[in-house]
């Protein structure tokens, strides 16, 4: 039988040739350009991400790096909750601190972080009325946690301080000491002990050169207590034989050398302390038994503190003195004795706050260590907190000013 072919149709396909090895390499090597491609588009167009920035290594990483005065916002959310809440229904006393940490909080905020108020609302426009709708019940135990945080954070912010410029160590010492003496408040106010009260954070800015760091605000200062102080030159008004001082620069430091306003700073903070002095020596006269004691040692301690701080003027130049044959005593000293003289103690904290930032190292250090323990003092003697975001030398000039208008002259030496 005759073999026939199969038709076209039915027959196998003949294999395909094989591909070279060259072209396949060829394709590899386009898609590998493609993909690498599509890669450096896409980083270039993503360089400035933090992402990249850290796989690259080829620039600076900017990261944002939260401060202490980052601390206040969140405080403020917080309290400001607490202030609605229902405690004035069992203890109006704690409801009462809570306003008053809120409305301290939202003013610091406005002057540390002033940013940060419009993603947080309008502070101006949170509600202080006591009779606002209360969200929910606010717990002691809730008070006592928060007051440990608020001492935190203000203990943060006098650290801060310490090496900060002229003008923000000012602010962020003042907000930290209002903020730990709040802090007490609060705590107080929610049923804390004694024990409780002395175990909050404070500040604790001094050095070896400042002594201890637990002395109080009388206690006595001799020369060798205080730190060398940066002299820019004579208290104001003071004639000197140095010449001008350096200008300053923007942070309010000397170019070369301390801050410019550092005799000033320091003259009025000797001079707050002899005026102070003279006022308590008069009361101790004025009074009797223990009252008469403590009064003429609170005397003699502010004393120390101005003669120490001007004998460290004799290196600067021929210097006027600081203290006065005569001071200018409120019209009530003679009636109340004791609070006239008290009423000059929140002056003397705020003064000290400012010299301190015109300082640096353990100078500053002792001066705020020193603010501290008279804004405790002042506390502790006129039932307030000192209001640490006015400057002290205004408070000084205006006190003076008041005091040629409205005072009564009296003659003498301060206490010896």
């Amino acid at each position: 039988m005759d073999q026939h072919p199969l038709p076209p149709a039915g027959q196998p396909p003949e294999p395909a040739a094989p591909r070279s090895r060259g072209a396949l390499a060829l394709a590899v090597v386009s898609a590998v350009a493609i993909a690498a491609g599509t890669l450096g588009a896409g980083v270039y167009a993503s360089k400035d991400s933090l992402v990249w920035q850290r796989i690259l290594g080829t620039e600076a990483v900017r990261e944002s790096v939260r401060t202490p005065a980052d601390e206040l916002l969140p405080l403020l959310d917080s309290a400001s909750l607490a202030a609605t809440s229902k405690a004035a229904d069992t203890n109006p006393k704690l409801r009462a601190e809570w306003v008053a940490t809120r409305e301290m909080l939202n003013r610091h905020v406005v002057l540390l972080t002033p940013s940060a108020l419009p993603s947080a609302g309008d502070p101006a426009a949170q509600s202080t009325d006591p009779s606002a709708s209360p969200s929910r019940t606010q717990t002691p135990a809730e008070a006592k946690a928060f007051a440990e945080r608020l001492a935190s954070a203000g203990v943060a912010l006098v650290d801060e301080a310490l090496d900060a410029p002229a003008q923000e160590s000012r602010s962020l010492a003042g907000a930290g000491f209002e903020l730990t003496m709040q802090a007490r408040n609060l705590l107080r106010a929610a049923g804390g002990t004694q024990e409780q009260l002395e175990k909050l954070p404070a500040p604790k800015p001094a050095s070896a050169a400042a002594g201890a760091s637990g002395s109080s605000a009388g206690s006595s200062t001799g020369p060798s207590d205080l730190p060398k102080f940066m002299l820019s030159g004579c208290p104001a008004g003071t004639d000197s034989i140095l010449p001008e001082p350096a200008a300053s620069s923007p942070d309010g430091t000397g170019v070369n050398g301390p801050g410019q306003e550092s005799g000033k700073a320091l003259g009025q903070v000797a001079d707050a302390a002899y005026r102070l002095g003279y006022a308590y020596n008069v009361a101790g006269a004025r009074t009797a038994g223990t009252v008469r004691e403590g009064a003429w040692d609170r005397s003699r301690s502010l004393v120390e503190l101005g003669a120490a701080i001007e004998r460290q003027f004799a290196g600067v130049g021929e210097c006027d003195p600081l203290r006065q044959p005569a001071y200018r005593l409120p019209d009530d000293a003679v009636a109340n004795p004791l609070d006239a003289a008290r009423s000059g103690e929140e002056q003397l904290a705020l003064l000290l706050r400012d010299a301190a930032a015109t300082q640096e190292g353990d100078a500053r250090a002792f001066l705020l260590q020193r603010s501290w323990d008279q804004g405790l003092h002042a506390r502790q003697v006129t039932g307030k907190i000192p209001d640490f975001t006015r400057i002290g030398g205004a408070a000084a000039d205006s006190a003076k000013e008041s005091d040629g208008e409205t005072a009564q002259e009296t003659a003498g030496e301060p206490a010896p």
